[in-house]
């Protein structure tokens, strides 16, 4: 494990440093659940930034993971580098959110708009359609505060893979566990990040499809749920995969033109030049901006 270290605070401010995580072959920004805990005993709420940040663009608040590092009891918050970097190319300026004072953070910050990553978390046992062993954990209530507050404050959103999940949970979407199984690997979902697994039917109409400018896009793929097609709520199904999988959904009559949640890792093609996942960047920082 290797880390990348710099000056940490200033202002009331604490700065993701940078590690490579044993197993990953790319650097992750992070900074660790007692370095936060020490912030807030101190009775400040931090502001979470990447040194060096361009500060002139709408400010977008990302929900942090906290997943990794073997050796500590509490894990890192942590981000893949993906996340923050299409950010910053979409010319967004972005602020990371921890999962405790998360009203005091959002206050502290104002953001333009809330982006909501995937990971591993548990969202609320009753959106799943069969019985599940575990409730809502304090990761995926961080990402339900995270929610009511775009709410008041009317603001664009972005959610991915479980973000999406939680968007779409969240206008009443119902949610099935297991969908790769007996599935050969080929046909899963669940495959590595950057790997184009699956065409997407996009819908007339939509969001994405503006954004998109076609009707069917090619994309990668990694999750074992998903949002159960005839059970969406107020958050219609707005593309799928050829097999039925939900690809991604829009709320209707929601309080921003821009709320959209996508299955796929968009922030994983970028840097390969994929032009559909530039263009949802782009269109989200472009909603976040004041008119």
């Amino acid at each position: 494990m290797t880390t990348n270290c710099c000056p940490n605070s200033t202002n009331n401010i604490l700065y993701l440093k940078r590690i490579t995580y044993d197993g990953d072959a790319f650097e992750s920004y992070y900074i660790p659940a007692a370095e936060v805990g020490a912030a807030l005993k101190k009775g400040a709420v931090p502001l979470l930034r990447i040194d060096g940040a361009a500060q002139n663009g709408p400010k977008i608040a990302i929900i942090l993971g906290q997943e990794k590092h073997p050796e500590r009891a509490e894990k890192d918050y942590s981000l893949h580098p993906d996340y923050a970097d299409v950010i910053l190319e979409a010319g967004g300026d972005p602020y990371f959110i921890f999962y405790d004072n998360i009203r005091e953070q959002l206050e502290n910050i104002r953001p333009d708009a809330i982006f909501l990553i995937g990971g591993v978390f548990n969202s609320p046992a009753a959106w799943y359609d069969t019985a599940v062993a575990e409730d809502v954990d304090k990761r995926g209530r961080a990402y339900l505060t995270l929610l009511d507050y775009a709410k008041e404050q009317k603001l664009p959103v972005l959610g991915i893979c479980a973000g999406m999940q939680m968007l779409a949970g969240y206008f009443g979407a119902k949610m099935q566990k297991g969908i790769n199984d007996g599935h050969s690997p080929e046909q899963s979902h669940k495959q590595n990040g950057e790997k184009i697994a699956h065409r997407v039917l996009i819908k007339d109409g939509t969001l994405l499809a503006s954004i998109a400018g076609r009707g069917e896009i090619m994309t990668n793929s990694s999750h074992n749920e998903a949002v159960i097609a005839g059970s969406c709520g107020n958050s219609p199904v707005t593309a799928q995969a050829e097999d039925g999988v939900v690809e991604a959904i829009e709320p209707a009559n929601g309080w921003n033109r821009f709320l959209l949640g996508v299955q796929w890792h968009p922030e994983r093609l970028v840097k390969h030049g994929d032009e559909t996942a530039k263009a949802i960047f782009r269109a989200f920082v472009e909603s976040a901006k004041h008119e």
